[in-house]
């Protein structure tokens, strides 16, 4: 997945910002792949953002992880439970129905600043659901008070996915418009 994270900003570099392919690696070179570890040396004392290591002297951008990230749809992706599932249409027998993963990107990246998901209350993206888990369905994955709390602080959303086993339907299923809806808390 890295490396797809890698081309995705290779190419966004380039066409966004008109940069050749030197210039771009230069760029990239200074992302470091651990939060608060320095990409030259490994050193684990940066503390905060375009910093410069205090041990090497190298730049990093240290940036921080989205709280929408990939760990977040891993999360999302395992606790999604087809068996108690509000269905748009019954035709279908979906407690079978499982996910093989949900894109961290959105369509829209923009939908990811706090701003927007504060006046929308949700993120659109895609996931990967069926028998086989291969049809590609539009996600929504709306936000309760406590998950709009914890995006507009930084804080993670794992613990806003409701577990298995509720009551409550978090997640409403349309298999004919290939349309998924998930209520975090």
């Amino acid at each position: 997945m890295q490396n797809d994270l890698r081309l995705f900003l290779e190419q966004k570099l380039i066409s966004d910002f008109n940069l050749d392919k030197e210039k771009v690696e230069a760029v990239i070179c200074h992302l470091n792949k651990k939060q608060d570890c320095c990409a030259a040396c490994g050193s684990k004392v940066l503390a905060s953002e375009c910093t410069e290591c205090p041990d090497c002297g190298a730049f990093n951008y240290n940036l921080q992880e989205p709280v929408f990230n990939i760990e977040f749809c891993s999360h999302l992706e395992w606790s999604l439970d087809f068996s108690n599932t509000e269905q748009e249409n019954t035709e279908y027998y979906v407690e079978s129905f499982w996910c093989d993963g949900i894109l961290q990107i959105p369509e829209d990246p923009e939908s990811l600043l706090y701003d927007n998901i504060k006046n929308d209350k949700q993120i659109v993206t895609k996931a990967w659901i069926g028998y086989g888990g291969q049809d590609i369905y539009e996600m929504k994955i709306k936000f309760g008070r406590k998950s709009l709390g914890n995006y507009k602080k930084g804080k993670s959303i794992i613990g806003c996915i409701p577990k298995a086993g509720r009551k409550e339907k978090w997640i409403t299923l349309d298999v004919n418009k290939r349309k998924i809806e998930i209520q975090l808390t």
